[in-house]
């Protein structure tokens, strides 16, 4: 016979009911009830004599608490008293080998998961345990007359409440502790485990019991050897704690889990990776297999955080629960935990920049906006642009809260009609035009130029939207209204305000300057003025100064700039030659004029009044010199007795026309740096064309060191110099897909319609994702599983029918369940009407496609005919050994593996240069004969080396991305290009009628 670890007290325990059973055969035969001896039919002495003496007793048990149940005093019991409680009478009958009842419990306590009974202490429930902690031996308790709880079940909680049954029998000790795996009752009735099962056949009504013993089990924690689950025709032997105990009742496919069988060949299921096991029942180094269920489900439910249980019974919501794994020092391989945008950097300043082209290309207007790169040290780089279109060409910008939430908005000008757009922080976007008080807002009038700021002592303590109408000469005063969510007009004084005098305005600032506590506003006008605007009377704001100027004023800023008591007003001459700034005093006293340093012939265009350098005393003025084609410059004046220092020149560059300036801790240094906006120059003159950009200044103490241009794009972006500003407009950050920024949204067999959200699981299924390599466009391993979108295309364009793909076969139908109108997610663009196989042309993603472009124009790997993964251009930037793939997240938005937005066409790292051969789109040396179809036989020129490489142009300025439903070559509908057998014309704002522009090979 095999004898375990407590075969010394077994033994005496045998001899024990060895002698309590011959002393029972001197008693007279007793009736009892199904659960004898312990519920007898009748009480009579001798029933109780079963178990105890009837005078006299060797000693106290003692008792746990002063109010419990367990062993009281003696209670005249058989056994001979010891620190074990009433286990030793009770193992008399219910012993290992004891002549009693067919029950052996006592081996159960031996083995090596089991309830810890007294002398041991526990941290669960009261400490030290008795049998009779758990069990009623009398039963008193009855479910009905004569009939005590099955089990002979009784446990209480801490305040006393008894419970005999179900689940709150267990949680009496088993409440939610902070390291174990159960989070209370409340959460484990809301999970399938619950829901899903019936009560277990012994008439308890506990569940747990389905998946535990009561006592100890050889499999850890207190797991049953066999379970006789719903879904099983068979019992099932339990062999270990592993996914084994899992797939015995989930042994099929089921929503989004494939089965056990193509479990079995999923990258998790093959890893031999390990993760420390969780809870507190495990040893401290306790390990398993990452692939095992328990890893990443909690079969008794976790709490999300507000009292209800995550679903799918998954250990952890969204990320956080991939990123256990997934980190830095985890088991996995790739560490996705670093790409996590860090919640406290959502604050972090941004820098905005509204790109304004000329009039011919005024449809390439965006908003760019810059961040930083949140997890490095201060300063942090910039990365970036990502970019935004406003409902038309763009203006003017201003960001301010305009509606009080606490965030800022940003809105931007509309330079041909009467509107203005409006952006909002968004989680998922960054910046939306979409949703309530976002998008396009209709105004009284266009506006050139555009200011926030609280100018009026209204009751809600809003600022007001300062629209001035430079055509009209006409400055228009809004408030936005909280219930139609709209900027409405002032009401109560002259709306719109009359200003510019004789002239045309030329730019506003606002600032305190009259000592009110509200915001007063400059207006400089080119009839050689400026105007004071102030609220003059409660409720009216108006006009109530006139000042005379020299030539040219604008771009006027508000600060302390002077040694002068009082904030300065500092107005930039563009038409003077020598006395090119001036500094008024807020009374309109004329402090000064100072002269830039610049090339001859370029203009003060700008100015503003901030503390850039941090050795200077004060604020410093910085003015921006337009150059046009000619050299551009940057002056910063440091404040000196009497007015101001020489000026300090930063040339920008030939061509630049900076003519903007902004400043703020954009780098997170504690220090402000200056900013620099260059509207760039187009010209028929390749030899001046010149793309636009900002440029940043960071200190040396006492001076600036300029940095290196943050193009915006080609020259078909060039124009007016951008509107900038420095705010904090949410957590844009870099490109990327924000995972769990929508919690609670995901469902893993979520079809349409379903809320805006991302989720690893959206992309990656953990039962059957691999690390197989596909050939496009079939899914391949990582993304294998997952349910996405099926598609036909019955016509071009957004002629597509829609189906559910569960799960997907084919790459693009996962990407384009909600980048499509499958999904018809709000502010969703439509990629699958501009991949659509019916289009005139496109990049071949569903299915091959046969280009018109020469296969010699295709970088080593790639053909005229290839099929393309979205992932070919969606994927990281970051190029480092070791580095997470996948559209993840990238500093090349919008999440591309190389730049193609802000950076100039002939950068050697641009993305369509993967493909496209540089030296054919480019350079054109290798556009010598009919290679790329586009150049004009008479003079054997490469017509694309001229528009790229000659003027400047990037490949967004005439070709969309995707692909186009109306247009050859993948031409932008609204270039005008029309293609013929010998060439083609171009017929657009570039090249208008009649001088249209038609070449023939």
């Amino acid at each position: 016979m095999v004898r375990g670890p407590g075969y010394r007290r077994r033994s005496i325990l045998a001899v024990v009911a060895l002698a309590f059973a011959c002393a029972l055969l001197g008693f007279p035969a007793f009736a009892f009830a199904a659960t004898a001896p312990h519920v007898a039919d009748s009480t009579t002495p001798d029933t109780c004599a079963m178990c105890h003496r009837g005078h006299t007793a060797p000693g106290s048990f003692g008792r746990v608490a002063a109010d419990s149940w367990e062993m009281t005093s003696s209670a005249l019991a058989l056994a001979t008293p010891s620190n074990t409680g009433d286990t030793q009478l009770c193992y008399v009958c219910h012993g290992f080998e004891a002549l009693g009842s067919g029950t052996d419990v006592q081996s159960s306590f031996s083995a090596t998961s089991a309830h810890s009974l007294a002398p041991s202490s526990t941290v669960y429930g009261p400490s030290v345990k008795y049998c009779s902690s758990c069990h009623d031996s009398h039963g008193t308790d009855e479910i009905t007359s004569g009939t005590p709880y099955p089990k002979l079940l009784r446990s209480r909680t801490s305040t006393g409440t008894q419970f005999f049954q179900a689940e709150e029998y267990c949680a009496t000790c088993h409440l939610n502790r902070p390291l174990d795996t159960f989070d209370g009752l409340t959460i484990y009735r809301q999970t399938g485990h619950y829901s899903k099962l019936p009560d277990p056949a012994n008439g308890t009504k506990i569940r747990c019991s389905i998946c535990h013993v009561a006592h100890g089990s050889a499999i850890a924690p207190l797991l049953v050897s066999e379970i006789a689950s719903p879904a099983l025709v068979a019992t099932f032997t339990v062999p270990a704690n592993d996914r084994r105990l899992c797939l015995g009742c989930h042994p099929t496919s089921f929503g989004t889990f494939p089965g056990s069988v193509a479990y079995a060949l999923s990258g998790h299921a093959v890893s031999s990776a390990l993760t420390t096991e969780t809870g507190e029942w495990p040893a401290a180094d306790a390990k398993r297999l990452v692939g095992e269920c328990q890893v990443c489900h909690a079969p008794m439910g976790r709490d999300n955080g507000s009292g209800t249980a995550i679903p799918k019974l998954v250990d952890a919501t969204g990320r956080a629960l991939c990123d256990r794994c997934h980190d830095a020092d985890g088991p996995a391989s790739t560490d996705t935990s670093s790409l996590a945008y860090p919640a406290a950097a959502a604050t972090d300043l941004e820098l905005l920049v509204a790109i304004s082209p000329t009039a011919t290309t005024a449809a390439q207007g965006r908003l760019a906006v810059y961040g930083t790169e949140a997890t490095s040290t201060a300063p942090r780089a910039l990365v970036g642009p990502r970019e935004y279109r406003a409902a038309g060409p763009v203006g003017d910008m201003a960001v301010g809260d305009i509606d009080g939430d606490g965030d800022i908005e940003t809105l931007v000008t509309q330079t041909n009609a009467t509107q203005l757009t409006v952006f909002r922080s968004d989680a998922l976007k960054g910046l939306t035009t979409f949703g309530t008080g976002a998008g396009a807002m209709t105004i009284a009038a266009s506006a050139e130029y555009i200011a926030i700021a609280d100018v009026l002592g209204d009751f809600n303590a809003l600022p007001e939207i300062l629209a001035l109408d430079a055509d009209a000469d006409n400055l228009y005063v809004y408030r936005w209204d909280a219930t139609l969510h709209v900027p409405v007009l002032v009401g109560g004084m002259t709306n719109p305000i009359p200003v510019g005098g004789a002239g045309r305005p030329t730019g506003i600032a606002t600032g305190g300057l009259v000592g009110t506590a509200f915001a007063d506003a400059v207006v400089t006008s080119d009839a050689g003025q400026y105007e004071l605007l102030s609220e003059g009377s409660p409720g009216v704001f108006s006009v109530v100064q006139t000042v005379t100027t020299l030539a040219g004023p604008r771009g006027p800023s508000i600060g302390n700039v002077w040694d002068a008591a009082g904030v300065e007003i500092a107005i930039a001459n563009s038409g003077e030659t020598s006395d090119t700034v001036s500094v008024f005093a807020a009374d309109g006293t004329l402090l000064g004029h100072v002269k830039v340093d610049a090339e001859t012939g370029a203009q003060a265009w700008d100015t503003l009044i901030a503390d850039v350098l941090p050795t200077s005393a004060g604020a410093e003025l910085s003015v921006a010199v337009y150059g046009a084609d000619g050299t551009s410059t940057v002056n910063v004046f440091p404040q000196a007795t009497g007015g101001l220092d020489t000026p300090q020149p930063y040339d920008t560059g030939k061509g630049y026309g900076t003519g903007s300036l902004a400043s703020g801790d954009i780098d997170g240094d504690s220090q402000t740096e200056l900013i620099a906006g260059n509207g760039g120059w187009w010209d028929r003159d390749a030899t001046k064309d010149m793309a636009p950009s900002v440029q940043v200044f960071d200190h040396l103490f006492s001076t600036l060191s300029m940095g290196a241009p943050l193009w915006s794009g080609g020259v078909e972006l060039a124009g007016t110099a951008p509107a900038l500003a420095v705010a904090d407009v949410g957590g844009v950050g870099p490109s990327r897909h924000p995972v769990g920024a929508v919690a609670g949204a995901h469902n893993s067999t979520e079809t349409p319609a379903f809320a805006r959200h991302v989720e690893c699981v959206d992309c990656h299924d953990p039962h059957e994702a691999t690390s197989t390599v596909g050939v496009a466009p079939l899914a391949y391993g990582r993304i294998k599983g997952v349910f996405g979108v099926a598609i036909t295309n019955t016509g071009a364009g957004t002629a597509i029918t829609y189906g559910d793909a569960q799960p997907v076969v084919r790459e693009y139908e996962l990407c384009l369940k909600c980048h499509s109108g499958y999904s018809n997610l709000e502010g969703g663009r439509n990629i699958a009407s501009e991949v659509n196989t019916r289009n005139v042309s496109v990049h071949g993603v569903e299915e091959a496609y046969t280009a018109a472009a020469n296969a010699s124009t295709f970088e080593t790997g790639w053909s005229n005919d290839s099929v393309l993964y979205c992932v070919d251009c969606h994927d990281s930037a970051n190029s480092a050994v070791g580095a997470v793939r996948g559209p993840h997240v990238s500093t090349a938005a919008p999440i591309l593996a190389r730049p193609y937005l802000g950076v100039l066409p002939g950068d050697t790292n641009l993305l369509c240069y993967d493909c496209h051969k540089r030296t054919v789109y480019f350079t054109g040396t290798a556009d010598t004969g009919t290679e790329s179809l586009f150049y004009a036989g008479a003079t054997n020129k490469a017509l694309h080396s001229l528009h790229v490489s000659d003027h400047g142009f990037g490949c967004a300025t005439c070709h969309e991305s995707h692909g186009s439903p109306t247009e050859d070559r993948i031409m932008r509908a609204d270039v005008g290009y029309s293609l013929n057998a010998g060439g083609g014309t171009c017929d657009n704002s570039c090249h208008p009628s009649p001088t249209t522009s038609t070449y023939a090979r």
